[in-house]
C-alpha cells in the first residue's frame, strides 16, 4: 500500500499556496494594456486606453557625447546580406520601402534594440540599435546612422546610397540613450 506523510501533504500544500500569491502579487504589479470601460447600468460613460509608456514620454537614462558617421547598404561593406544587420529577423531595406523611414543606428557600445536620440541633429525622432559596427570601434562612443535605400541590386542605388552617407560626414553629438 502507499503511503504519504501528513508533513509531505502539508510542505507540497504550503509550496502551492505560496506559488500561487507570489505568481498573483507579480502579475498584478505588471501594467497592463487594454481598454477600460465604466458603465452605469446599461449606459457606457467612458472609454480609455490604457497603454505602455515610449520613450518619447521619459527622461533618458543617461546622455553621452559620441562620434557619428553614416553607413549605405554596401554589398562590398556588410558581412552577410547588405540590408540584414547584427539584430536578427528585421529587414533594413525591406522596412525602407515600406514605411520610408531611416531609423536604424549601429555601434558596439549599447545593446541591440536600445532607443537613442539625437536632438541637435534629429529632435524627437527615435533611432534604434540594430546593427554593430567593425570590433575596433568598441568602446570608442562611435556610432554609424543607416542611410536608408532600397535594396542594393543596381550599382545606381549603390552609388546614391554611398554618396548620400559621405555627405553626412563625421560629426561629434549628443546621444540621449532611453531604453532596450
Amino acid at each position: 500500500m502507499f503511503c504519504i506523510k501528513k508533513s509531505t501533504i502539508h510542505e507540497y500544500t504550503q509550496r502551492s499556496v505560496l506559488s500561487f500569491l507570489l505568481f498573483a502579487l507579480v502579475f498584478s504589479a505588471v501594467p497592463h494594456v487594454g481598454t477600460a470601460i465604466a458603465e452605469t447600468g446599461a449606459n457606457i460613460i467612458k472609454v480609455e486606453e490604457a497603454a505602455f509608456p515610449v520613450s518619447a514620454d521619459s527622461e533618458p537614462r543617461y546622455v553621452k557625447w559620441v562620434t557619428a558617421t553614416s553607413f549605405s547598404s554596401d554589398p562590398l561593406q556588410t558581412d552577410d546580406g547588405p540590408c540584414e544587420p547584427a539584430m536578427s529577423r528585421f529587414d533594413l531595406c525591406k522596412h525602407f520601402e515600406e514605411y520610408g523611414i531611416e531609423d536604424t543606428i549601429a555601434t558596439n557600445d549599447l545593446p541591440l534594440g536600445t532607443h537613442v536620440k539625437f536632438p541637435e541633429l534629429y529632435g524627437d525622432k527615435v533611432f534604434v540599435v540594430r546593427d554593430r559596427m567593425n570590433a575596433r570601434y568598441t568602446g570608442t562612443g562611435r556610432i554609424d546612422f543607416w542611410v536608408g535605400s532600397v535594396t542594393p541590386d543596381t550599382p545606381e542605388i549603390i552609388a546614391e546610397a554611398k554618396a548620400k552617407a559621405r555627405a553626412f560626414g563625421v560629426k561629434r553629438v549628443k546621444m540621449e540613450v532611453y531604453s532596450k
